[in-house]
């Protein structure tokens, strides 16, 4: 049985999804709702991938700081 991912790997999972979702906007004639759309959703999954890594961050920190080293 595998791990529960890190934030780190979660968050790098994320910016994944907004990468490819960023690489299937339509190209052409398309209406600016859509491109408007799926521009918020992408920033909305990006959003989701810095919380992430700020959830690392403190759970590095914390274990720093329990160990003594910060």
């Amino acid at each position: 049985m595998a791990g529960v991912p890190s934030y780190r790997r979660l968050a790098e999972q994320t910016l994944d999804q907004v990468a490819r979702n960023l690489n299937a906007m339509p190209q052409g004639n398309v209406a600016t709702a859509e491109i408007e759309a799926r521009a918020a959703a992408a920033q909305a999954i990006a959003t989701v991938a810095v919380a992430q890594a700020l959830l690392e961050i403190g759970d590095v920190l914390r274990e720093a700081l329990k160990r003594g080293d910060a």
